[in-house]
């Protein structure tokens, strides 16, 4: 879990400053944030910084877990992970679950932070800056729009050509509170683009495996726009369904049941500090099943 509670026993007085400096491993500032959020307790009572401990104390920290994405590429300002489905990209909270800063931050410590987020049902590429400085250039990248993102994507039915998707996508702030995370296709929203291409398609399961690229970074942007072109992404629980199945969905995602979105963040390209760079995952487990046979590569940086 990217938060653990854990007990040491002091054998002499410390100061509590001194004693989560030396445990963490961290600066002095840092040590005091951990104090000042109440992460130690001694006999379940709060420490303050310039207290003296002594004996059984528990302290509340962040323990990295690399087993939540795979590092596939690396340079000396920043990496490139492979995020698993169904794992977050940051922290959401103490002792609730793992994410892929656990991993990001097990390779390259604690100022290494993720450039972009990826959604929790989706898998794919994530780029992370090492130093608080390439996180921030990283981020003015995409911010600035100078970075292409490509996504796989199984939908239902048959595409047999390209589509441009343009509709504005609205998060609207006042609707039922169990599905406020929904966004809507709107006159009101944002303007939304998304380019979908065919790379095959099983009659079988009348499936078509697509290369998404989108334009603009809407929350759930692909999986709304795909859903509101009638090919809904399998796996989808949220979009292009009744509001009592999105109910259902939400549940079965807190209880970590929920179907397996097919939605994966392909490849990324862009340009950082005078190099170019094209960077590729590889086709996810969890869609062969679905796969009537796998395209040549051609199409991967066109």
């Amino acid at each position: 879990m990217p938060f653990v509670e854990e007990e040491f026993e002091i054998l002499k007085p410390t100061k509590a400053l001194f004693f989560v400096r030396d445990v963490l491993k961290c600066s002095l500032k840092e040590a005091q944030r951990h104090l000042d959020k109440q992460r130690l307790k001694h006999n379940q009572q709060v420490v303050r910084k310039s207290q003296m401990i002594q004996g059984v104390v528990s302290l509340i920290y962040f323990k990295p877990n690399e087993k939540q994405g795979k590092l596939v590429f690396e340079t000396k300002d920043f990496g490139v992970f492979d995020k698993p489905h169904q794992v977050y990209t940051h922290p959401k909270g103490y002792f609730y679950h793992e994410s892929l800063l656990d991993c990001i931050q097990s390779h390259f410590g604690k100022n290494a932070h993720p450039a972009h987020r990826l959604d929790y049902e989706a898998s794919g590429l994530v780029l992370a800056g090492k130093t608080l400085q390439s996180v921030k250039d990283l981020k003015a990248l995409f911010m600035q729009k100078k970075v292409k993102k490509t996504y796989l994507t199984l939908a239902h039915g048959l595409v047999d050509k390209s589509i441009t998707i343009d509709k504005p996508i609205l998060t609207p702030k006042n609707i039922q509170k169990d599905l406020r995370i929904k966004s809507k296709i709107s006159p009101l929203g944002k303007p939304s683009i998304t380019l979908v291409e065919p790379l095959s398609y099983n009659p079988f399961l009348d499936i078509s495996l697509l290369k998404i690229t989108p334009l603009t970074g809407r929350t759930h942007q692909i999986r709304l726009h795909l859903s509101s072109v009638n090919h809904r992404i399998v796996g989808e629980g949220l979009y292009g369904v009744m509001d009592e199945n999105a109910r259902e969905y939400l549940q079965l995602k807190r209880e970590n049941n929920a179907p397996l979105l097919m939605l994966h963040a392909f490849s990324l390209e862009f340009e950082f500090k005078k190099a170019i760079y094209k960077i590729a995952s590889q086709m996810p487990k969890r869609f062969m099943p679905f796969l009537k046979d796998w395209p040549s590569t051609d199409w991967l940086f066109s």
